[in-house]
């Protein structure tokens, strides 16, 4: 008997994505939230909910053995252990459901491994950037362990379900336009959608595997092709593209890692855009997901070195450089980041130095060779002046007027000038210390400084 494939449901996009785009205000453009009905194949659709119901993980597909030994958190570690657009990680359960993030993190570890070992092997060059921190046993998945607001009858539709776990994560903080967030749901789910994914204009996407659904199906394969969709896969102008409402598939190879709809296939029997010209590694004009900035350029790493003076720490827009001290971080070539400076109390950013200047921002572009350095010190440092004989000095800024102060805290790097002033009869010999000369003396106030001013009598040599 032969299989009978489902169709593809299609659902409310726009009023998923709507929810989506009006938490965070910020966000402009369209947003596109892909759905994926992946239909166990040879399942009716009852058994399918009669499995889900009764053995939610039991029926947890073979995957790469792995330990995870990281510690649960709420929040985002940071910096990145690999530097670049990340791709992390998250555990969510709802407000009632059983916590079982002890069980799934090695899961999710191991999907994590199978999914790069299979990129890899699809194209040497290229994988997933997964959110990695050092932990006892090495560079891991920054996990993250997150319980919803809502309780799972809340969450029964998968529309609801979807915009919940989106906007809670968004307002807890994970909503970085440079990031995508692979989601694996522990909750209630319908038994024939395997997982969601999308992203909008900015670049923030969520992907998510709703592990209590699709029995059979591995998790992998969902969380891949899910993470696909975040990074813009499939164009309809693909010359394979699915017609609506499967449009964001391709259609001419049921082992795609793209078809509309998945079976127990593991990971390894499935391929990355078989013909290499709908949405990875193709020569036409559409968008290539090869391309993508939350892949690794495996044969295009590139070490910015940035060297740091004084007390301050520097951090980059996009994860994976944030350093209190000289470091160095690894990059795709081609990289474009904005580096911040961020001065210690009671000290600035004098400026940056090599691959910038000034003291606002910094932009630069990752490529061989690049460096950056940035220099930072006390925001003040103290002036003394003394008056030998009778005279005044004056300086082009507040601060110094003496006789009788002669000492003041003035901004540091900022060039100010002392000018003598003789008194009657008595006439301006010379300075000595941090001046010289018979002159206005301009001080660059690169440390404390003490100068000199003598005055003579009019008559004397």
């Amino acid at each position: 008997m032969g299989r009978e494939v489902p169709r593809l449901q299609g659902v409310a996009l726009r009023a998923t994505m709507l929810l989506l785009c009006l938490a965070v205000a910020t966000v402009a453009g369209a947003a596109r939230d892909v759905d994926t009905r992946w239909v166990v194949h040879d399942l009716t659709q009852q058994q399918a909910r009669t499995l889900a119901s009764s053995t939610p993980l039991a029926r947890t597909p073979a995957r790469a053995a792995a330990t995870w030994c990281g510690t649960a958190g709420q929040t985002d570690l940071a910096p990145n252990g690999v530097a670049g657009n990340p791709v992390h990680w998250v555990y969510a359960i709802p407000s009632d459901g059983a916590d079982r993030f002890v069980s799934y993190a090695s899961l999710m570890q191991g999907d994590a491994e199978s999914i790069d070992a299979w990129w890899r092997g699809q194209d040497p060059l290229r994988t997933p950037r997964n959110d990695l921190a050092p932990f006892p046993c090495g560079m891991q998945l920054d996990l993250t362990l997150f319980r919803l607001s809502q309780p799972s009858a809340e969450l029964a539709s998968v529309d609801a379900r979807f915009s919940a776990i989106t906007n809670s994560l968004m307002v807890s903080g994970f909503a970085s336009r440079h990031a995508k967030y692979l989601v694996y749901y522990d909750g209630p789910a319908e038994p024939d959608i395997c997982g969601q994914g999308g992203s909008n204009s900015t670049g923030l996407g969520f992907a998510v595997v709703y592990v209590q659904a699709c029995p059979g199906v591995p998790w992998n394969t969902t969380a891949a092709h899910e993470l696909l969709h975040t990074l813009g896969a499939v164009s309809n102008s693909a010359p394979h593209s699915c017609p609506e409402p499967d449009d964001g598939h391709v259609c001419d190879n049921q082992h795609d890692m793209m078809f509309p709809f998945g079976d127990e296939t593991p990971i390894t029997g499935l391929a990355l855009d078989s013909g290499r010209d709908d949405y990875y590694g193709h020569a036409g004009t559409w968008p290539d997901t090869q391309d993508s900035p939350w892949l690794v350029q495996l044969d295009r790493q590139v070490a910015l070195a940035l060297t740091i003076s004084g007390t301050g720490s520097v951090s980059a827009d996009v994860p994976g450089l944030r350093c209190g001290q000289s470091c160095t971080t690894t990059w795709s070539a081609g990289t474009a980041l904005e580096l911040t400076a961020t001065p210690t109390t009671g000290t600035k950013l004098v400026a940056w130095g090599a691959g910038c200047s000034g003291r606002s921002a910094c932009k630069v572009v990752i490529e061989p060779g690049k460096t950056v350095s940035a220099v930072f010190a006390p925001s003040t440092y103290r002036l003394a002046v003394t008056v030998s004989g009778r005279g005044s000095v004056r300086s082009s800024r507040s601060g110094i007027a003496c006789p009788p102060r002669c000492s003041s805290l003035v901004s540091s790097y900022e060039s100010i000038r002392l000018m003598p002033l003789a008194a009657k009869g008595w006439r301006f010999k010379q300075w000595s210390g941090a001046c010289r000369g018979k002159g206005v003396c301009s001080v660059p106030m690169t440390s404390a400084t003490n100068a000199r001013a003598v005055f003579v009598r009019a008559n004397r040599g």
